[in-house]
């Protein structure tokens, strides 16, 4: 039985797929099927049942999930060590965050680039998702828009944030600034696509304005800024990403506001690689320090 089949076990586990764990480890789907087969071989049991959408594990190798998790922290940390010899260890390996694209790209991917700046051997992945998955397959990190749709023990509150409405300087020239919420029913809306929206938290537009028209629907929410930039309409932003852009204005701000909150959650201690928690501490240190970007006055 070979030490590093036990750990592409613990990979496998993590990602709820033979080829995303190849993906993962460099290796193709066929390799690691042959050496998860060997692996059952040796131990004389099968520790994965294969489906269609996937594999799980089986009790079996569910067990083993601490000594694969502890080979794997083991075996890191002895290369750790080659590479550092008798310098300060830093934080190495793969890290994969599951995350908003407006989060994402704003806040997280500026502070992974100074987190990689600083440990060389650290490799982060950034994985679209607005929403925190039921099972959380292969994220060690995953940052949502409210509440879990099953329960997640582990889940936290992250944040608040701002979603205000604005608008480019050209489209209040031309239409006019809206004075009341109910005068928003006479412009053009820029927000996400409803019909296709999964995140009950983010449908909030019919609240203050009542029945209405979404002229310019995206489900990406840089889009939507690129769009409302342009003048398309008056749209519902995140304040982090809007408070930037010069062009766009504030409207009734006093009146139409929302603060949704990201709720983060670590993969379970075993199922985890081992420089997220270090991540995780780095993602919450920066939310509190941009608080004055996220809510803003």
């Amino acid at each position: 039985m070979k030490a590093d089949d036990l750990v592409l076990l613990l990979e496998v586990a993590r990602c709820g797929s033979l080829a995303q764990a190849g993906a993962t480890l460099g290796i193709n789907h066929a390799t690691v099927s042959r050496r998860i087969s060997t692996l059952e071989r040796d131990l004389r049991s099968p520790v994965l049942i294969r489906t269609v959408q996937g594999c799980e594990l089986t009790e079996f190798g569910t067990g083993l999930l601490e000594s694969c998790e502890l080979i794997e922290r083991a075996l890191a940390d002895v290369s750790d060590r080659i590479a550092s010899g008798p310098a300060e260890r830093s934080l190495s390996g793969l890290v994969r965050i599951a995350t908003t694209d407006g989060f994402g790209s704003a806040l997280v991917a500026p502070l992974m680039a100074e987190l990689h700046q600083i440990n060389c051997g650290l490799q982060v992945e950034l994985v679209t998702s607005t929403r925190l998955d039921p099972y959380g397959l292969g994220a060690d990190i995953e940052i949502g828009v409210g509440e879990p749709l099953v329960g997640r023990p582990d889940a936290e509150p992250l944040t608040r944030y701002r979603l205000g409405l604005y608008a480019s300087t050209e489209y209040i020239d031309h239409y006019g600034m809206p004075t009341t919420p109910e005068e928003l029913r006479g412009h053009s809306l820029v927000y996400y696509v409803e019909p296709l929206l999964r995140v009950d938290d983010l449908d909030i537009l019919g609240q203050f304005i009542g029945p209405h028209r979404v002229a310019v629907g995206s489900t990406s929410v840089h889009a939507q800024v690129a769009a409302t930039r342009a003048g398309a309409g008056i749209g519902l932003l995140p304040a982090y990403l809007a408070e930037s852009v010069p062009e766009l204005k504030r409207v009734l701000w006093a009146d139409v506001g929302f603060t949704p909150t990201y709720t983060a959650v670590l993969a379970p201690r075993q199922l985890r690689r081992s420089a997220s928690t270090t991540v995780m501490q780095a993602i919450r240190e920066m939310v509190s320090e941009k608080q004055d970007l996220l809510l803003p006055p």
